[in-house]
């Protein structure tokens, strides 16, 4: 498998909700996950750091139907790792939410 991007969300583009966080060089880095609301509206993108039960970053989708802030907040959670692991895994957790888009 190619891994093209500095973090990889292995599964995404195949339409899996979940699956593994690796980077280009192949280092595991932990699991990520995605999750709808009830009506299918929303949704949020999850980091969950090797072994831990609770996200360490979260990044929010105002509206699924566009496929642009999908994106947006996938890129915004790989930056976030992306940031995280080059700072040796010391940044703190963060949510991001966009209400009122």
């Amino acid at each position: 498998m190619e891994l093209t991007y500095p973090i990889n969300l292995i599964g995404y583009d195949d339409g899996e909700t979940k699956g593994d966080v690796i980077t280009r060089y192949g280092e595991y880095l932990g699991k990520w996950a995605f999750s709808k609301n009830e009506e299918e509206e929303t949704g949020d993108f999850h980091f969950f750091q090797d072994g831990e039960t609770e996200p360490l970053f979260s990044e929010g989708v105002p509206f699924l139907f566009s496929g642009m802030l999908t994106g947006l907040a996938m890129s915004k959670i790989c930056r976030a790792i992306g940031d995280w692991h080059e700072d040796g895994g010391q940044n703190k957790a963060h949510t991001s939410r966009h209400e009122g888009l």
